[in-house]
């Protein structure tokens, strides 16, 4: 466990230096002395976290805690600090506001449906609508490919 400095004084037992007297230009009494080593043993640091802070005196021990889905463990000098995924998933909604949920680490699936095709290169999702564009002419010329049994909307010109 640890422990203050253990120190020997010639006659204080508590300092009675309470400011820095640097470069003093004369030699130190032996209070002073007495006192130096006091305010030495009794220095602490300061230790910040998210919610406060606290004054760290020698002898003290700094605990790390974990929080949830966070683990601590030491090793000699070593401290690990681990965390689960705290993701939460998503939840894509589509146009007529149905829903699917996507858990952590699942798999969006998608498919396409009357004419619409979909595909993914480099990480990017692609939607073509090309059947559907080919089907039906607007013009009344000849369509690539019949759709509904319709191959052309007669009658019109192109703009």
């Amino acid at each position: 466990m640890p422990q203050k400095a253990k120190i020997v004084t010639r006659s204080q037992s508590v300092s009675t230096v309470e400011t820095d007297v640097l470069a003093k230009g004369s030699p130190l009494t032996f209070e002073e002395i007495d006192s130096s080593l006091i305010n030495l043993r009794d220095a602490s640091i300061g230790i910040a976290a998210d919610s406060g802070s606290a004054n760290i005196q020698q002898g003290d021990t700094i605990s790390i805690v974990g929080g949830t889905g966070i683990t601590t463990t030491t090793s000699g000098s070593i401290i690990t600090i681990e965390g689960t995924s705290q993701a939460q998933g998503i939840t894509v909604r589509a146009p007529d506001s149905s829903t699917v949920a996507v858990s952590d680490g699942g798999t969006l699936q998608l498919a396409g449906a009357g004419g619409i095709t979909i595909g993914t290169t480099g990480g990017v999702i692609t939607v073509d609508a090309t059947t559907i564009n080919n089907a039906i002419n607007i013009d009344g010329g000849v369509a690539n490919s019949t759709y509904g049994g319709t191959t052309a909307i007669n009658g019109g010109t192109s703009a």
